[in-house]
């Protein structure tokens, strides 16, 4: 029985470290238009806001108000906690296409479905990423 209870215990404070990684907000300067599902979102200062802590949905939003949109993402692990605060772009046929969002000192983040906009399929093979650093807090 304390052995169970010792691993309840256990996996609440990893849920608890995972929820917090996910409530975090970040802003980033991006230097490019890049795709949301099937979205074009332009060059600019972005925050991603959390609705609520833990597996809800964020919110990408320029700073000028103009571009901005909810974003229901996976959860994905890296192994080792962050160093920084990243959003990751795949770059496919001269398009930046976001696909992952990093809190810095935390091994999950969030992930994003990739489609190709001509085919609407998931593309398996980008050319490159482009990692981008973001801050946290808000603006």
């Amino acid at each position: 029985m304390k052995k169970h209870l010792l691993f309840v215990f256990a996996s609440l404070l990893l849920m608890a470290g995972s929820v917090h990684a996910q409530s975090v907000a970040l802003r980033a300067d991006i230097p490019f238009d890049f795709v949301v599902g099937d979205t074009v979102m332009h060059t600019g200062t972005y925050t991603i806001q959390p609705m609520h802590a833990g597996e809800s949905p964020v919110q990408l939003q320029s700073l000028d108000g103009k571009d901005s949109m909810w974003l229901a993402a996976c959860t994905c692990a890296s192994g080792q906690a962050q160093h920084e605060n990243q959003l990751v772009f795949q770059v496919s046929d001269g398009q930046y296409f976001l696909w992952q969002i990093w809190t810095q000192g935390y091994d999950e983040g969030r992930e994003l479905t990739i489609k190709h906009p001509e085919t609407q399929e998931a593309k398996l093979t980008p050319l490159h990423t482009v990692v981008i650093l973001a801050s946290s807090g808000k603006p």
